[in-house]
């Protein structure tokens, strides 16, 4: 027996597949459709328990807890007047605004998309007037 090894190379050429650029992650409040920028969105990851806060507005949906940390969660809905079925199963679009994390509460899964769909949210202004403001900083 020989401890010779016996080389097998297999030329593979790779052909190269172009994906869509997503831009926009999608999702429907009651009958509406909106959408934000995708470089906002840091994550999707469903919302099982979101607590309340006492003495909030009623946009105020709660914090979510992720990996340590404590999201303050807005629903959409309510800050637009739109009525909807409320869900137990919620997911949870969780949006990156330079180190402060937001969330928005939605029935649905959003959808990723190559292009725009509803209302575009503007998400800095949505933050910067809706989010929970903390006086000690």
């Amino acid at each position: 027996m020989s401890n010779q090894k016996t080389e097998n190379t297999t030329n593979v050429q790779m052909e190269k597949v172009e994906s869509p650029e997503l831009k926009a992650c999608t999702f429907n409040v009651g009958n509406q459709t909106f959408s934000i920028p995708l470089l906002y969105v840091k994550e999707i990851t469903e919302a099982n328990e979101i607590y309340p806060l006492p003495l909030t507005p009623a946009y105020v949906e709660g914090i979510f807890h992720l990996r340590g940390s404590a999201i303050p969660v807005l629903s959409i809905g309510k800050l637009k007047n739109i009525q909807e079925e409320q869900s137990h199963n919620k997911q949870l679009i969780v949006l990156d605004l330079g180190g402060d994390q937001l969330g928005i509460a939605v029935n649905e899964i959003p959808d990723l998309r190559t292009e725009f769909s509803g209302e575009l949210l503007d998400v800095q202004k949505i933050y910067q007037t809706y989010r929970i403001k903390n006086d000690e900083k």
